[in-house]
């Protein structure tokens, strides 16, 4: 069944290590391996796709702002690329145009949103995770320590066997699920952190990009205030 993996990996003593670990863990010790592995693979994705440069590449923002700064108002007239959540968010609204200017921040703020949410991708895992692998860690315990009580009625060589397994079963799967679930909940924390960070960035591009394409608006509410008093 382990063909596949290399032969390295098959004599190393960590790998055999694992495996005997995986072997006195118990039935409970499958789920928390495949939640071990989902935390591995989240954090590997969200680390990559997390990146500021990724999210909000300089240069092309730089090219965005130098657009705006050129010709401002002219929204026809730029391309924004759509590698980067700031010219999704672009693009998108200027599929409405033409439009009034609240209509056009409306759009804007519609993609944002989506965009938040991919951003967020894969965090829920991690959160339920961090909550689930602990439990699963609990019940293992459980039914370690009910094996344990089961095999006190034993007699003979083979009860100071049956009861190191119990109990080995019961230490194993509370360890593996705290050392699965902690890692998902600091992962969970510090990838919500990033994300608030980045979504601020963004806002704060989308805004300017905005008061640069519709000055207009607010000069208007300004002469309109000035009227009324």
């Amino acid at each position: 069944m382990l063909d596949w993996l290399p032969l390295e990996w098959l004599q190393s003593g960590i790998w055999l290590e694992l495996l005997e670990l995986m072997r006195h863990g118990g039935v409970m010790i499958v789920p928390i391996g495949i939640c071990s592995l989902i935390t591995v693979l989240v954090i590997i994705e969200r680390w990559m796709m997390l990146r500021s440069g990724r999210v909000l590449p300089k240069k092309l923002l730089f090219e965005l702002r130098e657009q705006v700064e050129i010709r401002p108002r002219k929204i026809s007239n730029l391309k924004p690329s759509d590698t980067h959540p700031v010219g999704r968010i672009l693009l998108h609204g200027m599929t409405v145009l033409p439009c009034t200017p609240s209509h056009f921040k409306e759009s804007l703020q519609d993609q944002a949103r989506r965009e938040k949410h991919v951003l967020e991708k894969g965090l829920v895992s991690l959160e339920v995770i961090a909550g689930v692998a602990p439990l699963f860690g609990l019940l293992g315990t459980a039914l370690g320590m009910i094996s344990v009580f089961q095999d006190l009625s034993l007699e003979g060589p083979d009860r100071a066997e049956s009861l190191s397994r119990g109990i080995s079963e019961a230490l194993i799967t509370t360890v593996s699920g705290l050392g699965v679930g902690i890692p998902a909940l600091i992962a969970f924390v510090l990838f919500s952190r990033k994300v608030e960070t980045l979504l601020l960035r963004i806002e704060e591009e989308i805004m300017f990009l905005h008061d640069r394409l519709t000055p207009g608006q607010s000069a208007g509410k300004k002469a309109s205030a000035k009227t009324k008093s």
